[in-house]
Formats: structure tokens, C-alpha cells, sequence
């Protein structure tokens, strides 16, 4: 048993270097794409996943996603995350986003392959980072019920959007 339980380990760590890389170097746009594994696949409050990211540029306006990866076996059709944003300036701002996972009907979102379903779920589309500077993001889980399984990974995307920002007057 210990031999199979370090197999899983090993699978679920390669699989978060995978999908780093896949999303990582090809995407000029793209500030920040970071996966953090979960534990035994068991998310608990106290396992807050933290991202930073340098902006430079505070007429941009940028994209945020969460990359989550979960088992069929999740047993919920949402999940309720706090996600905190710590600015440059030390200030922070915390919001709790119920992130949507399936239809009414059962229906995974996002693509599903054998026992995992990986998502990226939009959690705020044209952000302004009001200041250049270090940004960081704390991401941890806030159901009813601790700890929540078959929670495999959680991960945070930031790139710049397509579209051009307002101008001013």
C-alpha cells in the first residue's frame, strides 16, 4: 500500500509540473499561471494556496481565472472560495466567489478524463491593478463541511485582456 500511495503522489505532483508547463511559455499575455496540488486530495481551511505576481503596467486591464482540478467523486455542485488580495501597499481586500462546477442535471463544466475534471473558471474579467508592484493572492476554501475531498489542485491565471483598456478623458 505505501508503494501505490507514493505512485499517486508522484502522479498528482507530475501532473501539476504538466499543466504548468503546457500553460506557462507560450502565452506572452499571460502574467502568472500557477498550480498548487492538494494534499491527499483533502482541502482544508488552513491549507490557503497563496500566488504572487509583479504588475507593472496599471493601464492594462487583466483576466482572472482559477484552475481547479477535482475528482468525479466531489460531491458538490459549487465550490465557495475567499480570495485575497494583498496589494503593494499592504492593503487588503478579501471576496468570497462561488465557483460553478456542473449543470443542474450532474453535468461536469470544463474537461472531464477518467477521474478528473480540470477547469479554468473566470473570477473577474477587465481587473485594474490600481498600483505596479507585488500582488498576493491567497485562495482557500470555504464550505460548510472541513475538509472538503476530492479537491485535487487549485491554481491562479492572470493575463492581460485582449481588449484594449478605456480611455480617460
Amino acid at each position: 500500500m505505501p508503494f501505490k500511495s507514493r505512485s499517486l503522489r508522484f502522479a498528482s505532483f507530475l501532473w501539476v509540473i504538466v499543466v504548468g508547463l503546457c500553460f506557462a511559455g507560450c502565452n506572452k499575455h499571460r502574467l502568472l499561471d500557477e498550480v498548487r496540488p492538494i494534499e491527499n486530495h483533502q482541502w482544508n481551511y488552513a491549507d490557503v494556496k497563496s500566488f504572487d505576481v509583479e504588475i507593472s503596467d496599471t493601464a492594462q486591464t487583466y483576466s482572472i481565472y482559477i484552475n481547479l482540478r477535482h475528482s468525479f467523486q466531489f460531491e458538490w455542485r459549487n465550490l465557495w472560495v475567499n480570495i485575497t488580495t494583498t496589494f503593494p501597499n499592504g492593503k487588503e481586500y478579501t471576496k468570497r466567489v462561488n465557483l460553478l462546477l456542473s449543470e443542474p442535471d450532474g453535468h461536469w463544466y470544463g474537461d472531464c478524463l477518467g477521474d478528473n475534471c480540470d477547469m479554468r473558471l473566470a473570477i473577474q474579467q477587465k481587473a485594474i491593478f490600481p498600483l505596479p508592484g507585488k500582488y498576493n493572492f491567497k485562495i482557500a476554501q470555504d464550505m460548510r463541511q472541513n475538509p472538503i475531498g476530492y479537491v485535487k489542485s487549485v491554481g491562479l491565471c492572470i493575463e492581460k485582456s485582449e481588449e484594449a483598456p478605456a480611455e480617460s478623458n
